[in-house]
This record gives C-alpha cells, structure tokens and sequence, in this order.
C-alpha cells in the first residue's frame, strides 16, 4: 500500500471521529436528562441538539469531499495536497524534489484507451514504489501533478538519491504495463535551488526537456536566487542590457552573405546565457516585450551599417495583434533595412491554425523582413511549417551537422536538400566544427553555414 493511501485512510478515520462526536455527546446529554423529570427545557435542548447535529453532519459531508487528498486513480496525493505539503518541507530542511514523467501518456489513451491509459499511471507509480522500497525508502509523499507528471518528496539533498534514481531510471527503461511500452522520463532537485516551489517544479521540467535523448536522469547543480534572477532579468530587458555577438554565414563561394546573433544579458557585471533566461522570460510571459525590444535594438544597429542579421524570435510574438504594427512602425524608421532582417522561428507543438499564421508571414515578408524556419528536422512542427508556410530559409538543427558520419542522417539532409530545392527555399546549417564536416556539407550542396571552423563568435 503506497504512502498516500495510508494517509487516506487515517484521514478519513479523523474524519469519521469528528463525525461521531455529537451523536455521542447527546446521547451522554440525554441520559443524563432521562435520569429526572423531564422540563420544558429538554424538548428545548433536544431540539437545538438536533439541529446542531443535523448542521455538523451535513457540514462534514462537504468538507469531506474538499478534504480528500488522494487522487482516485493513481492513490497518490493530489496535487492540492502535495504543494501544501512540499511548501512546507522545503522551509524546514534540505529536501529534494523528484519529477516523474511518462512522455507517451497521450499516445497511450489515444492508442490503447483511457482505462489502459489510467493502469498504466498506477502500475508505474507502484513500480517505482516497489523499487524505492528495496532501496529502504518508504513513507515518503507522492503526487500527481498533471497528466503523467508526478511528484516525490524526500528528505535531504539530491546527491543522497541521484544513484538511486538512476537505478530507477535502468529498471524502467524497458518497462511494460499489459505489453503497453511506458516512457518515464526523471529529473531530481533540491532546495538549494531555491525555497519556492514553482521556480523548483519549472526547472524540474526544464531538465527533463534537456534529458530526452538520454538514459540517465536530469539534475542541475547550479545554485542560482530565482527570485534575484527573475528582478534582475527584468531590469536588464528594460535597461536593453543586451550582448549580442554575431557569427558569419557564409555561401558556397566563401562569401560572408551575413550575421548570426546570439543574445545573452548583462546582469550585475555577469554575463547571462539564452538557456537560463529565456526559461524566466517565458514563465512571466514576457517574451513579446523581451523579442521587441530586442529587436529595436538590432534595427538601430543595422540602420548604421549595410550588413544582415538573423535571429531567434518567438512564433507567440509574431502571433500578437501588436505585432504587426510594430514591426511596420519599425521599417518607417529605418527604411534602410529592409530585406536586411532574417527572422528565425522554431516551436515544438505545432500550430493548428497554420493558414492564419501564414498570413501573418506572409505581411511579414511583405514588409521586407526575410523568414526562417529553425532545428528542422528536430521537433515534426519545424517540417509542417516547411509544408504550411512559405519561407525564404531553412536552418537545420545542429544535430545534423554533429552526426554527418552516420548514414542516415547524411540521406536525410539530402532529401530534405531535394524538396527545398523544389520549393525555391535556402538551406542553412550550422556549428562546422571542422574540416571533414565542411567538406561534406559542400558535398551535400547546402547553401549557406556558419560555425567556428569558419569564424568564432564576435561581440558587436
């Protein structure tokens, strides 16, 4: 019996106590009363009993449902119960925090059904269970935050469980419910992380996004004030403390044809990369704010030079009705940069809504922007945007580049080199890293690169 249900049942024992209480208070009352002659007032205070009774009764009933604190699937602690629970414990002690997350939850329900789907969240939590209690760790909380994501608390820091985990995570690697293959994916943090438990959960499933091609659990050891961070990034934005190094593309012919931007900021005489802080800007959904500052900055800069820049923008702010006026007000400045500023969007869950937002590229474009779509090839979207939208350019993930030596990575650039060929489209890849993937990126017949065997990054 898991840790959540015995809590349960204690729980409703409580409950069912403070439920008998009045009825056993009167019955001490009325025998009491029955022990002399009967006045008016026992009629009175039978009645007013009655009714408190009848009141309490019916109270507890309601409560009681609010005050269940176990999921009915899973029998693990709902999520209610549970950031109660980790509020306090992160307060009083080192404590570590444990995401469980089984990736394939959707395509279980979807495939096998939802009662297949609910076995499945059971069996793995009570399969973990059963390995954690082999491990001599029992009593511990549990719950289900969302989904297939699930929570455990455990006292003390992360390097007291981290090779436990990993044994969790071999033993689960091929684990099965009914034939069904279930995909769990492990992250562990601590409370020197931080003391509030949504900055603790975010970087949770931030790690696990890192972790996906991996076996091996996701920790962080990086002890970082998330609440400093958070003012200071915004102050930063506002300050438009921005870094922006550049790194030059080149064609076919050696010609520099322009600037990829990498952004980073300066907070308190630090510099701070795009993986911590765009983490923060997205959770305070910032990011419209964040990309059109950024990119007022960058057209300043260009409006004083003849060269092109490309960089990442958020697929949301382009989406934002305040958006397009923006960026019309921004050519109406600086006439000068038209056809100058490359746009690269990527996002993992693709848009369903995807002729609105081909339109919304196409005004784009129209104005004098150039577009592209980023990673393709890594998340499906980034190729059903190849096929929805039209582009001026596509950028390849970087794992392409880093695996050229396997085959099927090599035929892959190749055919996709096919269909943008077809689709009047630039194909672009980057981080060359040496000799040998240049040459087979020529081979390829890719348009244009970037990456350090060609040119390091430079502050502009």
């Amino acid at each position: 019996m898991l840790y959540p249900q015995k809590k349960e049942r204690e729980n409703r024992f409580k409950l069912a106590l403070r439920m008998g209480l009045p009825i056993f208070i009167l019955g001490i009352l009325l025998t009491f009363i029955n022990s002399s002659h009967l006045t008016p007032s026992f009629y009175i205070s039978s009645i007013f009993l009655l009714g408190l009774m009848i009141y309490f009764f019916l109270y507890m009933i309601y409560t009681g449902f609010d005050e269940r604190i176990t999921d009915l699937v899973t029998h693990t602690f709902t999520k209610e119960y549970m950031y109660k629970l980790l509020k306090k414990e992160i307060l009083k002690r080192d404590y570590s925090i444990i995401l469980i997350s089984i990736d394939n939850l959707n395509t279980i329900n979807t495939r096998y059904g939802l009662k297949n789907g609910d076995l499945v969240l059971y069996e793995t939590i009570l399969k973990i269970d059963n390995i954690l209690s082999s491990k001599k760790i029992k009593n511990y909380p549990i719950g289900h935050l969302k989904g297939g994501d699930f929570l455990i608390g455990l006292e003390g820091g992360q390097k007291n469980y981290n090779k436990i985990f990993e044994i969790v995570s071999v033993k689960l690697s091929d684990f099965k419910v009914k034939d069904i293959e279930v995909k769990v994916n492990i992250s562990i943090l601590d409370n020197k992380f931080s003391n509030n438990i949504d900055y603790i959960i975010d970087r949770l499933f931030q790690l696990q996004k890192l972790n996906k091609s991996s076996k091996n659990i996701a920790r962080d050891n990086d002890v970082i004030d998330q609440e400093d961070l958070e003012k200071s990034i915004i102050e930063s934005v506002k300050r438009n403390d921005f870094l922006i190094f550049s790194q030059a593309v080149f064609n076919k012919q050696n010609e520099v044809v322009m600037y990829d931007l990498s952004i980073r900021l300066k907070i308190d005489n630090k510099i701070v990369f795009q993986k911590t802080y765009m983490s923060v800007i997205n959770r305070l959904n910032l990011s419209y704010e964040y990309d059109t500052t950024l990119l007022s900055q960058i057209a300043l800069k260009l409006s004083n030079n003849s060269s092109k820049y490309c960089f990442n923008i958020s697929p949301t702010t382009l989406r934002d009705s305040r958006f397009i006026p923006f960026f019309k007000n921004i050519f109406l400045t600086y006439p000068n940069i038209k056809k100058r500023i490359i746009l690269l969007i990527y996002e993992i869950d693709f848009y369903t809504n995807a002729k609105y937002f081909n339109n919304i590229i196409q005004n784009i474009r129209a104005m004098g922007a150039l577009v592209a779509i980023d990673r393709l090839c890594e998340y499906h979207s980034s190729f059903l945007y190849l096929r929805e939208i039209a582009v001026d350019m596509v950028r390849f993930d970087s794992k392409y580049s880093k695996k050229l030596n396997q085959y099927s990575y090599k035929a892959i650039l190749k055919g996709v080199k096919v269909i943008t060929d077809e689709l009047n489209i630039i194909t672009w890849i980057k981080m060359i890293e040496n000799e040998e993937t240049f040459k087979q990126i020529k081979d390829i017949n890719i348009d244009i690169f970037q990456g350090r065997y060609l040119e390091n990054m430079k502050e502009i």
